[in-house]
């Protein structure tokens, strides 16, 4: 029997991290308990001691999962697991963006999507105790080691029917009442600041039947009475839209259970909120970027308006929903005054919750290639992937600064202004809001995190 330890990679002391449990990993853990039996493969998901569970469960295998801010800890724990003999499998949106960073204590590195792939190489694994280069070069969608060099295998194609996989393994995972979902994968749209189109290749829905089981499968079996929909397509697609909704209205589900997604604010229209109001969705996010419509075009396409996100917002609250948004300053061209401008937009618009970014250049997004133009990133061993924290107040010296127009100073003043803001208005809202019962834990999770970041610098 292999016993095969899967890590979230995240940083020990971050509540937004932690906050969630890896569904990506439970999706992993699934597809395997359906191709292999208990006796074959044994599997633990953590996110945490991994130290001591590398000693404790003496793992055959170790899969790390982990976005680029954290890749120097994956680095870290990879050569932890190698010291003990034991091979190293990666994968996640950092090493699928950019394989050549492969480290040498990494074995295997699954690229995109990973449930197909993670199968055939624990049979490889199964089948000769070891990942022979000559059996790895026949597995799509991996790079490995080939003496001194990465090699890269050919592009798996993307799995063509969603609802083939398994609802994730979450009685590996720690879940709770509020907990949260994956309704479909990929993006129409290509904003310069995300990499999800590129690691998806083509958006794909799961049905509206896969969606409503799973969401029953949550009430009855994990006692959930609040669920998040985190794809930014739950609502692109109105014809499925309506089925999950009146699926739903069919089951006792709408009594026991409240809903929140995220969606592009362009896909909302009034039918849309009305739809969402009947099937209990109590809060929608968005990514509304700016306030000024240059840089929302600069960041997301041509297509976006800060009249449509106005109007967005006015039609949720019309229908009583809550508004939340994010946005986004720092682009490399923006002006103080066309910051201002987002600032402006958020005092004067009835949002309900905001959160508020400053442009990271990531691996797999336009912008990082920008940056790499720039010589402000590096693709080699050299680089600090720690500066591409994506919570700049605990990074303002260190972060990455896109801005031509601004200095760092003056990004850090101005995103003290906004950070002051958000306070105010989340702090007035957030006793009305629905996710008023996640309060407490987050309170205390990031006191937890403020007093770690103050011993550890």
């Amino acid at each position: 029997m292999i016993r095969l330890l899967l890590v979230s990679v995240v940083h020990p002391a971050s509540e937004i991290e932690q906050r969630y449990p890896d569904l990506g990993l439970g999706y992993l853990a699934a597809v395997l308990q359906k191709a292999f039996t208990k006796n074959e493969v044994d599997i633990r998901i953590i996110n945490k001691d991994f130290e001591r569970v590398l000693q404790d469960y003496q793992p055959h295998l170790v899969g790390l999962r982990t976005v680029s801010q954290n890749y120097r800890q994956a680095q870290r724990m990879a050569r932890m697991a190698r010291e003990a003999g034991v091979p190293v499998l990666i994968g996640g949106i950092h090493i699928s963006a950019l394989p050549q960073s492969l480290d040498h204590a990494m074995t295997v590195a699954c690229l995109g999507e990973g449930e197909e792939t993670i199968v055939d190489l624990l049979r490889l694994y199964l089948d000769r105790g070891e990942f022979p280069g000559d059996r790895l070069a026949g597995v799509p969608g991996i790079a490995f080691w080939d003496g001194d060099r990465v090699a890269l295998t050919g592009p798996r194609k993307p799995i063509a029917d969603l609802d083939e996989i398994p609802f994730p393994a979450r009685e590996l995972l720690d879940i709770k009442r509020h907990s949260y979902m994956f309704t479909s994968r990929g993006c129409p749209h290509r904003c310069r600041f995300c990499a999800s189109s590129a690691f998806w290749d083509r958006l794909r829905f799961f049905s509206a039947n896969y969606v409503i089981n799973e969401i029953g499968f949550l009430v009855e079996d994990f006692g959930a009475k609040f669920i998040s929909f985190y794809d930014d397509m739950f609502i692109s697609d109105i014809k499925r839209l309506r089925d999950i909704a009146d699926g739903l209205n069919r089951t006792n589900l709408l009594n026991k259970i409240k809903f929140s997604c995220s969606c592009a604010a362009a896909n909302i229209t009034e039918e849309v909120a009305q739809i969402l109001k009947a099937m209990n969705v109590v809060s929608v996010g968005m990514g509304l970027e700016s306030g000024c419509d240059r840089t929302l075009k600069f960041l997301k396409g041509k297509a976006f308006s800060v009249e449509k996100n106005r109007l967005a917002v006015e039609i949720l609250k019309k229908n009583r929903i809550a508004a939340n948004a994010s946005f986004v300053i720092g682009s490399p061209q923006e002006t103080a005054a066309e910051i201002m401008e987002t600032y402006d937009f958020i005092k004067t618009t009835p949002l309900n919750l905001v959160d508020v970014y400053v442009l990271m250049p990531y691996p797999g997004t336009p912008i990082w290639q920008y940056a790499l133009s720039r010589g402000l990133v590096r693709e080699d061993g050299d680089m600090d992937w720690e500066r591409l924290n994506v919570n700049f107040e605990v990074s303002q010296q260190d972060a990455i600064i896109l801005s031509e127009a601004l200095t760092r100073e003056g990004i850090c003043q101005l995103y003290g202004k906004f950070r002051r803001q958000r306070f105010w208005r989340n702090l007035r809202n957030i006793w009305r809001h629905p996710f008023l019962g996640d309060l407490p834990r987050v309170a205390v999770k990031s006191l937890t995190e403020r007093i770690w970041r103050m011993h550890h610098g």
